[in-house]
């Protein structure tokens, strides 16, 4: 049981090994406030998740759990923010099958766990879908100017929301106002925008393609994203099933459920277009605030359907969906485990020994884990370039070395599968 409970449920994105994007995370902010928001202008997100995880980590340390843990507080909130929505556009009763469904989420559930900013992102889109039910603008203002300063996808979210209101007919100058200025807020930090956008174009990021655009709803409900391979039939067809969904919403209530679908193709549809059209932008985890509009959507599709059988049941395959890739998807989401390999290294190396890792790709955590603090480098003979996506040159410059250090200092040379030998050079 404490077998399936750590490997097999969502447990297991705690208790796991980091990765590189994590180890990154902890680098930009553990320097002073000044050199975290400076490192920020050199990364591809603005500073905000790195100013708050420089605090939490007086308290985490350098604990995985207790580091990932700063991710999970707001995806709880991000739950109670859904419950109250539902209560407002919907019911109380109705409410606890929303927030239930936000909770077993299997895409926030993956990001609650990361030390990285996407579940804060997802936080600040819930927070101003539901200012914008109330028409509440100082607090939408305020968690707007919080989402922009969290991703810079976040932007796409105010636009679709000015979409919403034309569709709906409701949109003026004043409208227009206080949907978009938060932007104002947003203005020192858009030439660091500008320049990180140019730096971009040199990426890993794959391209967009027929299967992709046709599984994509269900890849970002589910947290898919490629593996195991076979399930991509799937996805398309629940994207299928939740186009059913919206579609009842609208139906039965355009202009409600036009709230939730508007940010879901407003911002979809150019993103794909781009990547298909100029360069690949398209990653589930930079469009995690869609997931967020995923639930609202089908949430008013179920609430729509009149037979109460039929919703009931609906409200039924929902929750057994999301609990079903729950117990699935977890051994997939695994990351290489640095964790198990540097508590071997730490047993046998001593204060005079190094770590380099073979290639950049295993840097970052190869730093996070060893013991001896800057004494962890890359290994480059060839004075090969090392991507700026990594992350590398941002948070260690001068990381790389073309030569091992002198006998007796050992070198444990580490893979990027985080196998390692020992290397002596005398």
């Amino acid at each position: 049981m404490l077998n399936f409970l750590f490997y097999h449920t969502p447990v297991f994105y705690l208790i796991q090994s980091i990765w590189r994007d994590e180890a990154f995370s902890y680098y930009m902010a553990k320097p002073d406030i000044f050199h975290v928001i400076a490192n920020t202008a050199n990364d591809f997100n603005p500073p905000l998740y790195y100013l708050l995880l420089h605090f939490w980590i007086f308290i985490a340390g350098k604990s995985d759990e207790f580091l990932r843990i700063l991710s999970f507080i707001p995806f709880i909130l991000t739950v109670y923010f859904a419950y109250l929505f539902a209560r407002r556009a919907f019911s109380k009763k109705f409410a606890f099958f929303v927030a239930t469904f936000t909770l077993l989420n299997p895409m926030l559930l993956v990001y609650s766990f990361e030390i990285r900013m996407y579940s804060l992102y997802a936080f600040f889109a819930m927070v101003s879908a539901y200012c914008l039910l109330r028409k509440n603008w100082k607090w939408y203002a305020v968690a707007s100017v919080l989402g922009l300063y969290s991703h810079s996808f976040f932007a796409m979210i105010p636009v679709s929301y000015v979409f919403y209101y034309f569709l709906i007919k409701r949109l003026n100058k004043k409208t227009l106002w206080y949907l978009l200025n938060p932007f104002l807020f947003f203005l020192p930090w858009l030439p660091v925008l500008t320049v990180q956008f140019l730096h971009s174009g040199n990426s890993w990021i794959f391209p967009v393609d027929l299967q992709l655009i046709n599984s994509v709803l269900g890849n970002l409900l589910t947290s898919y994203e490629g593996t195991p391979g076979h399930l991509w039939a799937y996805t398309a067809i629940l994207s299928g099933i939740m186009l059913i969904f919206f579609l009842v919403g609208l139906i039965r209530d355009k202009k409600k459920s036009l709230l939730a679908l508007t940010p879901i193709f407003f911002t979809l549809i150019p993103v794909l277009g781009f990547s298909i059209i100029k360069r690949p932008i398209y990653v589930n985890r930079y469009m995690i605030f869609i997931t967020v509009f995923e639930i609202l959507g089908i949430s008013y599709g179920v609430w729509n359907i009149k037979n109460k059988m039929l919703k009931n049941a609906s409200m039924a395959f929902w929750l057994i969906l999301v609990l079903g890739v729950n117990l699935y998807l977890p051994p997939y989401h695994s990351k290489t485990d640095f964790k198990t390999a540097f508590r071997e290294i730490n047993k046998i190396a001593s204060t005079n020994d190094y770590v380099y890792s073979k290639t950049p790709i295993g840097f970052l955590e190869s730093a996070y884990y060893f013991k001896n603090d800057g004494k962890v480098f890359v290994y480059n003979p060839n004075h090969i370039s090392i991507p700026y996506y990594i992350g590398v040159n941002v948070v260690f410059p001068n990381a790389s070395k073309t030569t091992f250090p002198p006998y007796p200092a050992r070198t444990f040379l580490v893979n990027d599968d985080a196998s390692y030998e020992m290397v002596i050079n005398r």
